[in-house]
């Protein structure tokens, strides 16, 4: 029902929507890192990618490192994320308090008011801020082929999809990721902000279909901490910054008071 009511809504929010459209290529030919939430990043020192462009795609910016990266661009493309109350996704399925969506709004979004944040369209009844950037099933510019990648698959099912699509937009022919884990041999499961060195899943060519579209426009490095990939080419970090990879648990790398919140989130394994 969310989804039909988006769509009824959306001929209303067409200037919202076109937003957009002023970040067409705007970084045309230059290069920059995606972050992903993955369990990688514990092993990964920010600073040492303080060389090129950094878009992070989730809760990167509670890291108590974020600042040693250069970030412009903000991406938490989940519908109806910012709305006080979120069903959760896996059993039992209920509405709960999102108090990870409070701490985003007080300490990343009023904190760096200079950043701009891109989002999905249902968020903007309770988000209308002049640096927030909306999209709903593809981007709205009709400059824009009609064989463009985000008319040709579903771009936003997932973080991986949205950030490489936004980095092709603004024009990067290269982007690195990091802590896209699902991308990595082994792949892994769980985040940078909970407790441990995350789980093997057993996924093997995650998102290929979608990757091999996306390497049309842009091309697409993945960054490990020791291993390679079975979808794209890779590099380990020691190899791209000249670091050994070192280790720090969770509560190194967040506030105790933000580790209290994420562990009120479901499926969170934070202490």
């Amino acid at each position: 029902m969310k989804a039909d009511l988006s769509q009824i809504f959306k001929p209303f929010l067409t200037p919202a929507l076109s937003r957009i459209c002023k970040f067409k290529d705007v970084h045309a030919g230059e290069s920059c890192y995606l972050f992903g939430d993955g369990v990688s990043i514990k092993w990964f020192e920010l600073g040492a990618f303080a060389d090129k462009p950094s878009i992070p795609c989730g809760f990167l910016p509670l890291h108590k490192d974020f600042s040693k990266l250069e970030v412009s661009y903000l991406i938490l493309m989940e519908p109806w994320w910012f709305y006080p109350y979120q069903k959760t996704t896996s059993p039992p399925v209920k509405y709960i308090k999102n108090v990870i969506q409070k701490m985003y709004r007080n300490q990343v979004l009023r904190e760096y008011p200079e950043k701009t944040l891109f989002t999905n369209i249902t968020n903007y009844p309770v988000l209308n801020r002049k640096n927030a950037v909306y999209t709903y099933k593809s981007i709205e510019d009709g400059r824009l082929p009609e064989n463009y990648i985000s008319y040709r698959v579903n771009c936003f099912a997932g973080s991986l999809r949205a950030s490489i699509l936004i980095a092709i937009y603004l024009g990067f022919d290269h982007c690195y990721l990091a802590g896209f884990d699902y991308t990595h041999m082994p792949s892994l499961s769980r985040h940078w902000y909970e407790k441990g060195q995350g789980i093997e899943n057993g996924l093997i060519e995650h998102e290929s279909g979608f990757l091999e579209q996306a390497k049309e426009y842009i091309d697409i490095t993945t960054i490990t901490v020791d291993a390679g990939s079975n979808t794209l080419d890779s590099l380990t970090y020691k190899k791209i910054t000249g670091l050994e990879p070192r280790y720090h648990e969770n509560t190194e790398l967040v506030s105790a008071e933000n580790l209290k919140r994420f562990s009120h989130w479901p499926g969170y394994t934070i202490y």
